[in-house]
């Protein structure tokens, strides 16, 4: 059956709730091998950087389709905020649970990155409507499906780095020269989950940062990258940054009208001098084809 659902994934429908916990509690055991930090070993092929996707389950359904299940050589890395403000009804619990799913059957090719809408649970961020979404669907089980989906949560990375020089996460990176060992760490998801850009318009509160040009480059120095690949921020998504060190994506149709169904397309046999070695795809299919 769960071999079945990945490749179609309306099969999810049939699932109770008890063998949704079950899947939340297997991924949260595959993903805490992982560390905050993950350096796959991702030498050929391509890597495909999918933006918030806020519960657009049709969208998560068409990328899979597209690029994991065409060519074994294929990598998806999703960059957080995979619930709240979801284009479809339930669109947050089946987009989860079918990234769930693709992580348990291919742990090397599927990474699942933590955004701030996952780290609700040690930032708090608004709105944050997923497990009233658990109780509408599920009444008191939901609590419980909650709790299972949290500690999915906790266990998610909050950077990756690829071999050719390319890193990625949701929003910045550490900005107090932290070390990145921590995926709970409060300090660590308030800089690599919630930071932008300095040249963003983006207001999200009192003490959330907004990182430099020279910030960006003295950290991609001291690692060793050459290009920095975030989503969380729709006014500067499609955008090559700060000298092409750094570029944007989105991909929720919710947000389609600013920031476009946009996924970022990398080469990992070639190495990545900036973000214009760095493919940019808007997904320009319409509704009628997601549905």
């Amino acid at each position: 059956m769960l071999s079945e659902v990945l490749y179609n994934p309306e099969l999810l429908n049939n699932f109770e709730p008890e063998d949704i916990i079950d899947i939340f509690k297997n991924t949260a055991e595959v993903l805490a091998k992982e560390p905050a930090f993950v350096k796959p070993d991702l030498k050929a092929g391509e890597a495909v950087f999918v933006g918030d996707t806020h519960g657009d389950f049709s969208t998560t359904k068409y990328i899979v389709k597209r690029f994991l299940h065409n060519s074994d050589k294929q990598n998806l890395i999703f960059l957080g905020d995979y619930v709240d403000r979801e284009p479809e009804p339930e669109g947050s619990v089946w987009n989860l649970v079918y990234l769930c799913l693709l992580k348990i059957n291919f742990p090397d090719r599927v990474f699942l990155l933590k955004g701030n809408h996952e780290a609700n649970y040690a930032v708090q961020c608004f709105p944050y409507e997923f497990n009233e979404e658990l109780g509408n669907l599920f009444g008191k089980t939901g609590v419980k499906m909650h709790d299972a989906a949290v500690s999915v949560f906790q266990e998610m990375p909050l950077m990756i780095q690829t071999k050719n020089g390319v890193v990625a996460a949701h929003g910045g990176f550490p900005l107090k020269d932290q070390k990145i060992d921590d995926k709970s760490s409060t300090d660590l998801i308030i800089d690599i989950l919630w930071a932008d850009p300095e040249c963003s318009p983006m207001f999200r509160g009192y003490g959330i940062p907004k990182f430099t040009e020279k910030q960006l480059i003295e950290f991609l120095n001291s690692i060793n990258a050459s290009c920095f690949i975030r989503g969380h921020d729709y006014n500067v998504a499609g955008k090559r940054i700060y000298s092409n060190k750094c570029i944007t994506v989105f991909t929720c149709r919710r947000y389609a009208f600013r920031a476009g169904i946009t996924v970022a397309k990398v080469d990992l046999s070639k190495k990545i001098k900036d973000a214009t070695d760095v493919e940019l795809e808007n997904l320009t299919f319409s509704l009628d084809t997601l549905r």
